[in-house]
């Protein structure tokens, strides 16, 4: 099982991510030094408390998103990504992430 330092770093990579921000761009919004954000995300080192509050303002979180290792995206982040996706996709591949989200919600408990 991995440690939490480790999934701490990783809920900070992903993230970061969501947010399509670079290593480089969020390390100078939060005044840190990019090798120190690199070694955060890896889980080399525990950040601080400071730390993950700047990290946490500029991703626009909560706090306890540092901490939620199941790895699901909120309803939010799914609708952003395939708002996102959705309008750089020409209409085959619209049609196709149609039908894989009618498949996705025909075995779910959401029913379209």
């Amino acid at each position: 099982m991995e440690d939490v330092r480790h999934l701490v770093g990783q809920r900070v990579q992903i993230l970061r991510k969501r947010k399509q921000l670079s290593q480089e761009e969020l390390a100078g919004r939060i005044d840190i030094d990019t090798k120190s954000l690199s070694r955060l995300e890896r889980g080399q080192h525990y950040p601080s408390l400071e730390t993950l509050e700047r990290i946490r303002v500029e991703l626009d979180v909560d706090l306890k998103d540092f901490f939620n290792f199941d790895d699901k995206p909120s309803a939010e982040e799914l609708r952003d990504f395939l708002m996102r996706t959705a309008s750089k996709a020409d209409y085959p591949n619209l049609v196709k992430m149609a039908d894989a989200v009618k498949t996705v919600l025909q075995g779910s408990e959401l029913k379209i």
